[in-house]
C-alpha cells in the first residue's frame, strides 16, 4: 500500500476501502451495549432532556431551569442531540447517533490534518486506536464532538497559510466557519484552536499585508467569544445560581499539579481504558510501531527563511507539551484544563514519523500491524463494555417503577466501577431524569459556562452522605443508595419503602409525601405546580414535545442580546424568565 498518486488508482481504492472499514469498526463498541462506561455523559443527556421536553404538557423543567437566550458554548451537542431525538426512539439513541458522528469523523479529520501538513496519509492509521480516549470515558461529550472540528479547522487554516494567493481563499473561509463552530461546540476547543492557529500564523512568513489578511478567519469566532469572555471572565458575572469563574487578577483560581503527577497522567489521557492490562499491552504495541517509524524520519528540506514553517507540526506538538505544564490543571468552575492537551501531544506526534521515508516492506508491515491493532482494540473495547454492562445488570430498570416528575437524591460512599478506572457511576442517577423527567442534582446547570441554568433559588439542597442528619433530605421523593457503600439507614428505614433493586443498587421511595417544608437551609425551592399528564406508575412517558421553533428561540435572543451589549452596554448573557 503506497502513497496516493494519480498513477496508482488501485492503491487509492485499497487505501480508501481499508480506511472506511476501520472507521466503521469504531461504531461496534458504542452500539454493542445500552450504557457505555461514560462518566459525565448522563448528566449532559439529562440537560438535553430539559431542552427536549421543556414545553411538554406538565413538564417541571420551566420551574427549575432557563434555556439559553444568547450565543454560548456547548450548544452544538445539546441542540444537535435534541434535534436528532425527534427522529429516534429515545434520547439514548439520539446520544449514540451524535457520538457516532464523532467516531466516524475523527479518523477522516485527522487524515485531513496530516495531508494539510504534507505528511503521509498512511499515518492516519495511528488515529484509530486513539478514537476511544479519556474524553470518551470521562463523558466529555461536547469536547469529543469538538475534536474533529479542531482537526478539520486546523487543516483548512494550514492550507490557507501555505497556499498561493488567492487560490486558497476558500480554505480561509472554511477555517472561519470551523472557528465559529468550535466556539459553539466547546470553549476550550475554540481557545485551543486559536492557540495553535496563532502559532501557525507566526511561523509562516509573508508580507505585512498578507499577515494582516491571514488573521481574517479569526474574526467571526471572536465576535461570539469576546462578549462571552468579557461578561463571564472579566466582569465575573455569575450563573443564575450564583457560581462564577475566578477573576483575571488571580488567573481564574488556578490549581497546578506537580510535574511527576502530570507525567503519571499522560497514559491515562491516551490509552488507559480498563482496570486490567490488555489495553496497556495494546498501547505499548502502538508506541513500538511509532518509535520504529521514527528511526526513518528525515529533517524537512525548506528554503532559507521558511525552515520553521516546514517544522510547524513539530512546533505545535512542542507547544502543546509545554502547555500541559504551563497552564493550570483546573480553574474556578472548570475542571481538567491543561491535562486535556496530553492527548493532542500524542496525536500530533504521529506526524513526526517517517512512514514515507521507510522501506516499502517496513511501511507495509507497520500498516498491517496498525490494522491488526485496531481490530484488537475494538475487540478489547467490546469485551470491556460488556463487562461493564454485566456490572450494571440493567441499572436503568431501577426507575421503571418510579413515578415521573419527582425528585431524587443519590447517596453513596463509593461510586467507582470494578471495570473502568473512571467515575462510571458518578452520573448514572440521571437516568431517572432521562427516562422519567424528574429532577436530580444537575450540578452542571450551576456552572456559568453551561447553556442550561437553574433559576435563582431552585438548586436542590445537598444533604451530606448521612442525609438524615439534615432536614433537607425531606425535599426528595426518592433516595438511591449503593448497597455495598451506603450509610446505615436504620434511623430512617421506617420512612423509606424499597421500590426497586438491581445489582448493588436500591431505590427507595420516601414513605410520607416530601413536599417542600421549612428546613434548616435558607434556600427552599417553591412547591411544584400540578403535573398534568405525567405517569403515575410504570414507565409512561409524559406526552407531547415542544414545537421545534419554540426550542430554537434562543437564536432570536442571540441577536437581541448582542445588539443590547454593544449599543447599551448591558450583559447579553444574563438569562431572565
Amino acid at each position: 500500500m503506497g502513497e496516493a498518486s494519480p498513477h496508482e488508482p488501485r492503491r487509492d481504492r485499497l487505501f480508501l476501502a481499508v480506511f472506511a472499514l476501520l472507521t466503521l469498526s469504531n461504531l461496534v463498541p458504542l452500539w454493542c451495549v445500552r450504557v457505555p462506561p461514560m462518566q459525565d455523559a448522563w448528566q449532559h443527556l439529562a440537560l438535553v432532556d430539559v431542552i427536549h421536553h421543556y414545553d411538554a404538557p406538565g413538564s417541571l423543567y420551566p420551574d427549575y431551569f432557563v434555556l439559553p437566550q444568547s450565543p454560548r458554548p456547548n450548544l452544538v451537542y445539546y441542540y444537535l442531540t435534541h434535534l436528532v431525538a425527534f427522529v429516534t426512539p429515545s434520547l439514548e439513541v439520539a446520544n449514540k447517533v451524535v457520538l457516532s458522528g464523532y467516531l466516524l469523523t475523527f479518523p477522516g479529520s485527522f487524515l485531513a490534518l496530516l495531508r494539510a501538513f504534507g505528511r503521509s496519509r498512511r499515518l492516519a492509521f495511528f488515529a484509530f486506536p486513539l478514537t476511544y480516549n479519556a474524553f470518551f470515558f470521562y463523558g466529555f461529550v461536547s469536547f469529543l464532538v469538538g475534536i474533529p472540528v479542531l482537526f478539520a479547522g486546523l487543516a483548512a487554516y494550514r492550507r490557507f497559510l501555505a497556499g498561493p494567493w488567492p487560490a486558497h481563499l476558500r480554505q480561509g473561509l472554511w477555517a472561519a466557519v470551523f472557528l465559529v463552530l468550535a466556539f459553539f461546540t466547546h470553549a476550550h476547543v475554540f481557545l485551543l484552536f486559536c492557540l495553535l492557529a496563532g502559532v501557525l500564523w507566526l511561523l509562516h512568513p509573508g508580507s505585512r499585508e498578507d499577515r494582516v489578511f491571514r488573521l481574517a478567519p479569526f474574526l467571526p469566532g471572536l465576535v461570539f467569544f469576546v462578549p462571552w469572555f468579557v461578561v463571564f471572565f472579566v466582569e465575573q458575572t455569575p450563573s443564575l445560581s450564583g457560581r462564577a469563574f475566578g477573576s483575571a487578577a488571580d488567573f481564574f483560581g488556578p490549581k497546578y499539579y506537580s510535574p511527576s503527577y502530570v507525567l503519571s497522567m499522560f497514559y491515562r489521557f491516551v490509552g488507559d481504558h480498563f482496570r486490567d492490562d490488555t489495553d496497556d499491552l495494546l498501547f505499548l504495541l502502538w508506541v513500538f510501531v511509532a518509535l520504529g517509524l521514527l528511526m526513518f524520519r528525515r529533517a524537512p528540506q525548506a528554503p532559507r527563511g521558511a525552515r520553521l514553517a516546514a517544522l510547524d507540526l513539530e512546533i505545535l506538538t512542542l507547544v502543546l507539551g509545554a502547555s500541559v505544564l504551563a497552564l493550570p490543571e483546573h480553574i474556578e468552575a472548570q475542571s481538567i484544563v491543561s491535562l486535556r492537551h496530553v492527548f493532542f501531544v500524542a496525536v500530533f506526534f504521529v506526524g513526526w514519523l517517517g512512514l514515507r521515508e521507510a522501506p516499502r516492506r517496513v511501511g507495509l508491515a507497520a500498516v498491517g500491524v496498525l490494522v491488526g491493532l485496531q481490530a484488537a482494540t475494538v475487540a478489547n473495547l467490546v469485551r470491556g463494555f460488556r463487562a461493564f454492562d454485566r456490572e450494571l445488570e440493567g441499572y436503568p430498570t431501577l426507575f421503571e417503577r418510579a413515578q415521573g416528575g419527582k425528585r431524587l437524591l443519590r447517596v453513596t460512599y463509593n461510586q467507582e466501577s470494578a471495570v473502568v478506572p473512571y467515575g462510571a457511576y458518578w452520573h448514572t442517577q440521571f437516568f431517572y431524569t432521562i427516562l422519567k423527567g424528574g429532577i436530580a442534582d444537575m450540578q452542571f446547570a450551576e456552572y456559568p459556562h453551561n447553556p442550561i441554568q437553574y433559576r435563582p433559588g431552585m438548586v436542590p439542597p445537598k444533604p451530606p452522605p448521612e442525609f438524615w442528619k439534615s432536614k433537607a433530605w425531606r425535599y426528595f421523593d426518592y433516595i438511591l443508595v449503593r448497597r455495598g457503600s451506603s450509610p446505615r439507614l436504620s434511623s430512617v428505614e421506617d420512612r423509606l419503602d424499597p421500590v426497586a433493586e438491581v445489582s448493588d443498587w436500591i431505590l427507595y421511595r420516601v414513605a410520607d409525601e416530601p413536599l417542600p417544608r421549612p428546613m434548616e437551609e435558607d434556600a427552599t425551592p417553591s412547591p411544584r405546580r400540578p403535573v398534568a399528564g405525567l405517569d403515575t406508575g410504570a414507565g409512561v412517558r409524559r406526552p407531547g414535545l415542544a414545537p421545534l421553533p419554540e426550542n430554537a428561540r434562543w437564536i432570536r435572543g442571540s441577536v437581541e442580546a448582542l445588539t443590547a451589549r454593544f449599543r447599551r452596554g448591558v450583559h447579553p448573557l444574563r438569562n431572565t424568565r
